[in-house]
């Protein structure tokens, strides 16, 4: 399931107003926004992520010499990309202390959490394959892309999405023994969101250069 108007809202080619007016009579983008709310819903109760400071301080040295070149060839339009980065680095430092610090509790604390029940479980799988689904499309757009950023960002983005496959991967290593495990599932919706933003973020990122 999925919308050209949508697509394009998400990759900042059409307007908040316009897609607010388009969302209103089509069911297609109700039914994505309600998957975001859900998503953001079964999501609530993660454990607060721990610092990563040696991964922040190369962040932000990156941040720092994007500023210089700012000043240096006084272009404004390259003033736009630092809010993306500075997203870009705060996910960063929240896909890294989730995916590897917070799986390590998922063996421990996963047994206390409750349990899905049957028709529950059906709701987020079901959410679990749609956000597949609008990866793998991202991914063909946003693929090419990557390819085209400066090196040093391009290095960023990379290693931000192998942090997420691998958090997203050792989830469903987890769920194949405890297919029902809400915590598990929370954090396995988490890292399918974050990879979906990441690829949209990309695709944007081009845009703004061209």
């Amino acid at each position: 399931m999925n919308c050209e108007v949508y697509e394009k809202y998400e990759l900042g080619k059409t307007d908040e107003q316009t897609f607010e007016k388009h969302a209103k009579r089509c069911q297609t983008c109700q039914h994505l926004l309600q998957q975001d709310e859900t998503l953001m819903s079964l999501a609530k109760g993660l454990n607060q992520p721990v610092r990563a400071p040696l991964l922040w301080a190369k962040i932000e040295n990156r941040l720092r010499s994007e500023k210089q070149r700012q000043r240096r060839i006084g272009l404004t339009k390259l003033a736009q990309r630092s809010h993306p980065l500075l997203r870009l680095a705060a996910a960063v430092i929240l896909a890294v202390t989730v995916g590897v610090g917070g799986y390590f509790m998922l063996k421990t604390e996963g047994q206390e959490s409750g349990l899905l029940a049957g028709s529950a479980l059906e709701r987020v799988e079901k959410l679990e394959r749609e956000y597949v689904q609008a990866i793998r499309e991202l991914e063909k757009e946003a693929t090419p892309h990557m390819a085209q950023l400066d090196m040093e960002l391009m290095l960023l983005y990379r290693d931000r999405l192998e942090t997420i496959d691998a958090q997203i991967e050792r989830c469903q290593e987890a769920l194949e023994t405890n297919p029902a495990n809400a915590h598990i599932r929370r954090y396995l919706l988490t890292a399918l969101q974050d990879k979906k933003e990441t690829l949209v973020e990309i695709v944007r990122q081009q845009s703004d250069v061209l």
